[in-house]
């Protein structure tokens, strides 16, 4: 008999030996639909097991599944569990591309011409399309950036959360999703560089410029301020030894 928790939008699987499969596409399933919300915790394995109809070691191995594809993040420790991925379609998107990268032997060059291409109209929609709040993110990244400028690690972290920010400003959420992928992929390569000075001057300078043309919704401004950041990163990382390897990536 098939029944359902009135709780979760699962439903007990009447044949064990699809068990595993079954599982995997009502939690997809409900989380596509928008039933289970970006960071809701699931229910503990033994409820889920209750729920399902299923041995434990099937509902572990079904959640095991669902985080290797990015919909599902599994914490340890008493606060633990498995909660819906806040990040749902980029790590899955991030994967694709650094596989495709592997594969094909793309080059640091060929990321950075696609960044010429897509980035500039980023910037072109956000400042279209930009509220306060957007704005706001967007220089709270600016700020973090200057206060932090001699710690490496923030620092990248800080610069990824910048351009991040200005895809989230489009509202347009696809263009967001595969941005943040993008840039998911190439800062795994900008972590590793230890940048002078005059570097992280330079690209201070050029986030404040984008981010006061998108805050005046200058929406042509925004486009070349961001063109001329791009171009200027794209000189300065030519220049390192490491690009030429086809593994820049890994």
């Amino acid at each position: 008999m098939v029944t359902t928790d009135p709780h979760y939008p699962f439903k007990s699987i009447a044949d064990p030996k699809l068990a595993h499969e079954k599982i995997v596409d009502q939690i997809r399933n409900a989380i596509f639909e928008r039933k289970l919300r970006p960071g809701q915790k699931l229910p503990p394995e033994r409820e889920l097991a209750n729920i399902f109809q299923a041995s434990r070691a099937t509902v572990r191995s079904a959640l095991l599944t669902l985080k290797n594809g990015g919909l599902l993040e599994v914490k340890q420790g008493k606060k633990g569990g498995a909660f819906v991925s806040a990040n749902i379609g980029e790590t899955e998107l991030s994967r694709l591309f650094r596989d495709i990268i592997g594969l094909k032997g793309i080059s640091i060059d060929h990321i950075i011409e696609v960044r010429l291409i897509i980035e500039p109209q980023i910037a072109y929609l956000a400042a279209q399309n930009a509220g306060k709040q957007e704005i706001e993110s967007i220089w709270g990244t600016v700020r973090e950036l200057e206060q932090l400028f001699k710690k490496r690690d923030v620092f990248h972290s800080s610069d990824e959360n910048f351009h991040k920010a200005l895809a989230r400003a489009t509202k347009n959420p696809m263009l967001s999703v595969i941005q943040a992928s993008l840039i998911d992929v190439l800062f795994k390569f900008i972590h590793k560089v230890t940048w002078n000075e005059e570097h992280k001057r330079n690209i201070l300078r050029h986030h404040t410029n984008i981010a006061e043309k998108v805050g005046e919704h200058s929406p042509e401004a925004a486009r070349e301020a961001m063109i001329i950041h791009l171009s200027d990163m794209k000189r300065i990382i030519s220049q390192l030894p490491m690009t030429r390897s086809t593994k820049w990536f890994r």
